[in-house]
């Protein structure tokens, strides 16, 4: 049976019905979704249940190289779902379950995500799909917000569109999270995931449209003037975050969203973390196949 897709937005994102995310996915099936990705970019899969932690790196393996292991190390931080190293815990809570503490380094780390970013760009080896689940939410706020920069970077002028065409940008996690409060970054920290480049302008492979490829994790431009190119990369983020490119997704009991990273920026929105437990695990896939080693 051929899925279902319900536009959620008027330039990208669909709630998709029709695929057991729980079994596996046809050839046909696959391409499906894939089809549908490259329509929309962030697509929602309704559940009635969180799938389990084993069902939910299947059905990621199936859709491309699938991170395995942490990519990098925060100082002092324990690892709630070591058992699945897959697995990104996105939450709010530490190994025993409990709600983070306030100065815990983890918490701040994980604050990061409210700035508008892309998964794993600090990185070589880019992130293609993110496949996230929701297991526990608050009772209130937490959504999650997409910015579309296909549609942004075709609604560019096309001055802007020639000066930034050859452009590269030099991305550090360590760069946003210190612009999110978090705390000097300690020498292991630093060591464990140093800067990548990638261009500002690409192309997207299988779809074959445009984008901006932008993120909070985007520290300068290379080549330019730190503040100069600091400027242009807010400037052009601040474009593709206006409201006519953005989708907000209110999360509903165990929802899979995926969306693909290499045409999308997306962030969390604020909730009473320190009140609610928040429990949201990310598999993501790569662009290449990659095993990270292990970092406890």
């Amino acid at each position: 049976m051929p899925l279902t897709a319900e536009p959620l937005h008027p330039v990208f994102a669909a709630r998709i019905t029709g695929l057991d995310l729980t079994q596996t996915l046809t050839p046909d099936q696959v391409q499906e979704v894939r089809s549908l990705m490259d329509r929309y970019a962030v697509c929602v899969y309704p559940n009635a249940v969180s799938l389990t932690n084993d069902q939910h790196i299947a059905f990621g393996r199936q859709l491309g190289p699938m991170q395995r292991g942490r990519v990098l190390k925060v100082t002092g931080r324990q690892e709630r779902l070591s058992d699945w190293p897959e697995l990104v815990d996105v939450g709010n809570l530490d190994p025993d379950g409990k709600i983070q503490a306030p100065d815990s380094r983890a918490r701040a780390f994980n604050n990061g995500n409210r700035l508008w970013h892309t998964d794993m760009s600090f990185h070589p080896n880019r992130a293609t799909y993110s496949l996230l689940n929701s297991h526990l939410i608050p009772p209130s706020a937490g959504e999650t917000e997409f910015a579309d920069e296909r549609a942004a970077y075709d609604a560019l002028p096309n001055a802007m569109k020639e000066r930034i065409e050859t452009l590269v940008a030099s991305h550090s996690i360590w760069h946003s999270r210190m612009l999110s409060g978090f705390p000097e970054p300690t020498a292991e920290e630093i060591a464990s995931r140093p800067p990548a480049e990638h261009k500002i302008v690409q192309i997207h492979p299988t779809s074959g449209r445009k984008t901006l490829y932008l993120a909070s994790h985007a520290s300068h431009i290379v080549g330019m003037p730190v503040e100069e190119g600091r400027a242009l990369i807010k400037e052009l983020a601040d474009f593709a975050t206006q409201p006519r490119f953005v989708y907000r997704h209110r999360w509903t009991q165990g929802d899979v969203v995926i969306w693909d990273n290499r045409c999308t920026m997306h962030r969390a929105t604020p909730f009473e973390d320190l009140r609610y437990p928040r429990d949201m695990r990310r598999a993501t896939c790569r662009e290449n196949e990659v095993v990270e080693a292990f970092m406890h």
